[in-house]
């Protein structure tokens, strides 16, 4: 059977059609507030480079509102060069998000991860000036695209990005 995102040929490499791992969320409470954390294969998200992929009220927000940008990014062949400048994206007054592609990314420790990136920034005022921000490569892509639905739904159920 075809794939739906590259109709013209039975592409076993689609990352929606075929990912590589099953991926769901789970609702936690981190000082106070509810977050989610993307499991895969129903354990914690662990990498090298990752303790857990885990996120709140607003990164969900900024996901949901990029989804599509986000699904390009999982999909192409080249996603370094994807976005090579800045792309500015305003879903409401106060939710400015600007989504740039990277060819590789410095993590949290410091080392550098080979393999295209896409940040997400929350921005804020004029000049636009970023206080969050969220990050992540062709696979974390790929698992938000699959759980987009459940994204919407937990945001919904708590009653939005906005507190």
């Amino acid at each position: 059977m075809p794939c739906i995102h590259f109709p013209d040929a039975i592409n076993k490499q689609c990352p929606l059609c075929f990912p590589e791992a099953v991926y769901e969320i789970e609702q936690q409470i981190w000082k106070g507030e509810p977050i989610i954390e993307v499991l895969r294969d129903g354990e914690a998200w662990a990498s090298p480079w990752d303790r857990n992929f885990r996120f709140g009220r607003i990164k969900t927000a900024m996901i949901w509102y990029c989804i599509d940008r986000i699904q390009d990014f999982a999909l192409t062949n080249n996603p370094g060069k994807m976005i090579p400048l800045p792309f500015i994206r305003e879903a409401d007054p106060d939710l400015i998000i600007q989504l740039q592609t990277f060819p590789l990314f410095r993590n949290a420790d410091g080392n550098i991860i080979e393999g295209p990136f896409l940040r997400l920034d929350h921005l804020l005022n004029k000049p636009f000036i970023s206080n969050t921000h969220i990050g992540f490569g062709k696979e974390k892509a790929a698992a938000l695209v699959i759980l987009k639905n459940e994204l919407l739904k937990w945001l919904q159920s708590i009653g939005g990005w906005k507190k």
